[in-house]
């Protein structure tokens, strides 16, 4: 469950920044709140909501890129055309999907303990975009690059609000 830090130290490392996955993941803040820092346990159990283990969401992930000195900012209700202008210009986008682009499903709405209401979705998972064509979209996957089509992406991408970390 540590894909959002090896998505953060694969993107940081595209931009020259050699950074360690456990030294990332370690630095993240802790929550309840995937939208204030990582909730659980990355060895917890895959596909559950918080309060138990689940992940973290964009803004503490750029958050701290930025803090290693990666002009990294957290995007929601990003659109598929700024997503592909960044990738024209060079820029992979790390992005939060649902499962390994999976079609989507409903998400869930999650009240943290300081009252913060998240939107949340079992399998929550991060990936890497890097190139795109008419049909699809090439994505990585920590060691492993595939594509998906543009729809199942679509689709997947939606059900965390299309949320994302971009070079600013």
């Amino acid at each position: 469950m540590s894909c959002e830090s090896r998505s953060a130290v694969d993107w940081a490392n595209f931009f020259g920044v050699s950074l360690s996955e456990n030294n990332f993941q370690a630095q993240l803040p802790q929550s309840d709140d995937p939208d204030a820092g990582f909730v659980g346990s990355p060895d917890g159990l895959e596909g559950q909501l918080p309060p138990n283990s689940y992940g973290v969401h964009a803004n503490p992930v750029a958050a701290l890129l930025h803090h290693f000195g990666l002009n990294a900012q957290a995007v929601h209700g990003y659109s598929f055309d700024d997503l592909r202008k960044q990738i024209a210009a060079g820029h992979p986008v790390i992005v939060w999907v649902y499962g390994n682009i999976w079609y989507g499903v409903a998400p869930a709405q999650y009240t943290a303990s300081d009252g913060h209401t998240a939107t949340v979705v079992r399998y929550e998972h991060t990936v890497i975009i890097t190139g795109y064509d008419d049909y699809a979209v090439t994505i990585l996957d920590g060691a492993v690059a595939y594509s998906r089509s543009i729809p199942q992406f679509l689709s997947s991408w939606s059900t965390l609000g299309n949320m994302a970390v971009i070079l600013h």
